[in-house]
């Protein structure tokens, strides 16, 4: 059978995705979507902040007024790092609470599915799809370690350069900052893969969202 048919038929049976059920699905996933948009404007704002930390360590000018101009380039790209990562810890927060409600609801109406055969099958199709968030959720977690620990070495570095841009102060810094710029590429591939997680788990539900009633048009 059609992987959507089968997902109408146990969720109607449910009758956790009456319209409500279906409407729940759609904004768990219209969640996810945001969630998923947030990450890549992350992984683009470490790019940038660790491209203009990448340029003031090159720059090798013994003008401390030109390297002051590209350190507060720098300082200006983490401080918006720092907004993107917060937002991003919100928008994940919003799309986990509708997830919730959405498999919860479906988990209290399946336990008053009389028929066992039903009742195995919906509880195989939930767990399914509530695994997708259980990925997600352990992933934000290490995202959030790993988006912490960077952000504190690159305001370390932000905090060390600001009293000394004297050529001989930025070569001082370079190894660490050639850490920073590693562990920045190793966190964009992270957030790459927990991207293409939420694409994951956005996909497993948009056949619901398709049969919630403000998804359908009228029949003419």
């Amino acid at each position: 059978m059609p992987r959507t048919p089968v997902l109408v038929v146990l969720l109607t049976a449910l009758g956790a995705c009456k319209s409500s059920g279906y409407e729940q699905a759609g904004a768990a996933a219209d969640r996810t979507a945001s969630y998923r948009e947030d990450l890549v404007r992350v992984r683009e704002q470490v790019g940038l902040t660790t491209e203009a930390l990448r340029a003031l360590s090159e720059s090798g000018s013994d003008s401390a007024r030109s390297n002051r101009e590209t350190f507060e380039t720098y300082a200006r790209e983490l401080t918006n790092l720092g907004a993107a990562a917060a937002h991003s810890r919100k928008t994940y927060g919003k799309m986990d609470g509708r997830a919730e409600t959405f498999f919860g609801g479906w988990t209290e109406d399946a336990a008053r599915i009389e028929d066992a055969d039903l009742k195995h099958s919906a509880e195989q199709r939930r767990a399914a799809l509530q695994a997708n968030y259980a990925k997600l959720a352990q992933g934000q977690v290490e995202l959030d370690a790993a988006l912490e620990r960077l952000v504190r070495e690159l305001d370390d570095l932000r905090l060390y350069l600001e009293h000394d841009l004297t050529a001989a102060g930025i070569a001082s810094a370079r190894p660490t900052i050639a850490k920073a710029s590693t562990d920045g590429a190793a966190l964009q591939e992270r957030l790459a893969a927990q991207a293409r997680a939420s694409d994951a788990a956005r996909d497993a539900l948009e056949p619901l969202k398709e049969q919630a009633p403000s998804q359908q048009r009228p029949v003419r």
